[in-house]
């Protein structure tokens, strides 16, 4: 279940003449854990990753490719 904070949805109307443009954003902050939880997570479920989360799945195992020298990401991993 995800904590509370991730459930803050902020929702932008904007007017263009006369359409109604609707944004839905979410603003969240994930701490080293949550990253590390979410990349582990993604490694093991790759084959069933949504289309819609491979930007979001990309971003997650960079971030942990990124803090770790080489061997410590095949560690990781393991």
């Amino acid at each position: 279940m995800w904590p509370a904070k991730a459930l803050l949805l902020i929702c932008k109307m904007d007017l263009d003449n006369t359409q109604k443009i609707n944004q839905l954003s979410l603003d969240y902050r994930f701490s080293e854990q949550e990253i590390r939880l979410l990349a582990r997570f993604f490694r093991k479920n790759q084959e069933q990753i949504p289309d819609g989360l491979l930007d979001f799945s990309t971003k997650i195992e960079r971030a942990i490719y990124n803090s770790l020298s080489i061997a410590e990401a095949q560690a990781f991993y393991s």
